[in-house]
């Protein structure tokens, strides 16, 4: 029985030396620029079209501006523009804005035509745009792509020059292995599939090579709902509304999509597999009989253990700005309890969620990095060839003499076959308790 290639990625292990702090900040930083970043229009024949899962509102690429004079009205008196917005298809492109004010505004009365295009692969051309007489004709379709075919009437008192054009936009159709239908979803587990299989901007890696019975249940665990706050407000904290930029790495994107729903991704024996981070029983118990030779301790460093976590995401309450939640608040027991512990030394850890676009979703995730950062004792050693049935994300225990170890809770967090059949395992401190929801203040 082979390991393979894994991937297990958790945001809580991201360093916080001086130098790790300085780049985390910048990449924060960038991050943060890029999320408002999708809500401006962009003019260009090379740019890239981003790839959305669930629900976001954003911009476009300008893939065809033209304009036309009629005869008897103003010179340029229209304008022509293809908006593209993402790959499709879609399920839909709703509640448009003109330089941030909706389209529905009296002051846009008679001014344009907008026609809505989801993106099928087999879509028809739009000949509102070829009324243009600039090149545009029945054979350019935009196969595949979803996007805005736009003709505005200028005047004076209403645009200043080309507008900036924002809309929402409710993402890919994504298989669910649990129904075997196409639908709708910002389930992170089943967008992560998607991202995986997808021949066109995705790994392309076939269905056989996906194992559903572990997405099944990650997508079961996305489902879950709690109550966000005291008195009412129920809501799943798992969900995926991004834009993931096409030119960015395979790598990269499906980090963003695991660091929102705390996942991992092995792959084990051929097939990949999910596991969402939860409160977990254990699967596997390690002693002196599974344990070969000794055994690694390392303890929490203070460059790896928080007392505040800053979450930035784009919030839709402020129009998909990046907004940010934190945790512990200031002021809160929590944080002069944490604070108290490390020597009133503050020791902040910033994060940009790109998948996140709920204050309560960021506010926990905040909670659960913060509070695996002090509950960080790592182990390791050689094990018995029995240990091959875990994938990174599993829950085990450690029975040791040496450390004084009596069913001690861990978490895989790498596993590597030796060439003797034996394995060197690599765990993380756990704690099933930090993992139920705390109930927030009402976001204001």
């Amino acid at each position: 029985m082979g390991i393979g290639l894994f991937v297990a990625l958790f945001v809580a292990t991201t360093a916080a030396s001086y130098v790790m702090t300085r780049q985390a900040m910048k990449k924060a930083k960038q991050a943060a620029d890029e999320m408002a970043g999708v809500l401006v229009n962009k003019e260009s024949n090379i740019e890239p079209i981003p790839v959305i899962y669930g629900e976001r509102r954003v911009g476009g690429v300008r893939v065809f501006v033209s304009t036309k004079d009629v005869e008897g009205g103003d010179k340029n008196e229209f304008l022509y523009i293809a908006l593209a917005m993402a790959e499709g298809e879609v399920e839909s492109i709703t509640d448009i804005f003109i330089d941030d004010v909706p389209i529905t505004d009296s002051k846009y009365f008679g001014l344009y035509t907008i026609n809505v295009h989801t993106g099928a692969d087999d879509q028809a051309y739009d000949p509102l745009l070829t009324e243009a007489n600039a090149g545009w004709t029945s054979n350019h379709t935009l196969s595949g792509v979803a996007y805005l075919a736009i003709k505005l009437k200028w005047d004076a008192n209403v645009f200043q020059g080309v507008p900036d054009i924002t809309a929402i936009v409710k993402g890919r159709k994504v298989y669910d292995p649990r129904s075997t239908n196409t639908v709708f979803s910002n389930n992170p587990a089943l967008c992560i599939r998607d991202y995986l299989t997808n021949n066109r901007y995705g790994k392309g890696i076939p269905a056989s090579a996906i194992d559903d019975t572990a997405f099944i249940a990650a997508a079961n665990d996305c489902d879950e709902s709690v109550t966000f706050y005291s008195g009412g407000g129920t809501g799943k904290i798992f969900e995926c509304n991004a834009v993931l930029k096409t030119d960015d790495t395979l790598f990269s994107n499906i980090e963003k999509m695991l660091m929102g729903c705390r996942g991992f991704l092995p792959y084990n024996q051929g097939l990949y597999s999910l596991i969402i981070d939860k409160s977990r029983s254990s699967v596997f118990a390690f002693d002196q009989d599974t344990i070969i030779g000794g055994i690694s301790i390392k303890g929490e460093t203070k460059e790896n253990k928080f007392n505040r976590v800053l979450v930035k995401f784009a919030n839709p309450v402020v129009n998909y700005q990046p907004d940010q939640a934190v945790w512990p608040e200031a002021g809160s027991t929590e944080e002069t309890t944490f604070l108290e512990e490390d020597n009133g030394t503050l020791l902040v850890e910033e994060l940009t969620l790109e998948t996140i676009t709920n204050y309560y979703a960021a506010r926990d995730l905040a909670r659960v990095v913060l509070k695996r950062s002090r509950n960080a004792l790592r182990t390791s050693f050689r094990a018995t060839s029995e240990a091959l049935q875990l994938s990174v994300g599993d829950v085990v225990t450690v029975t040791h003499d040496t450390p004084a170890w009596n069913a001690k809770p861990f978490q895989v967090e790498s596993i590597s076959l030796n060439y003797d059949g034996t394995c060197d395992v690599g765990l993380l401190e756990y704690d099933s308790t930090i993992y139920t929801y705390d109930l927030a203040a009402e976001e204001k």
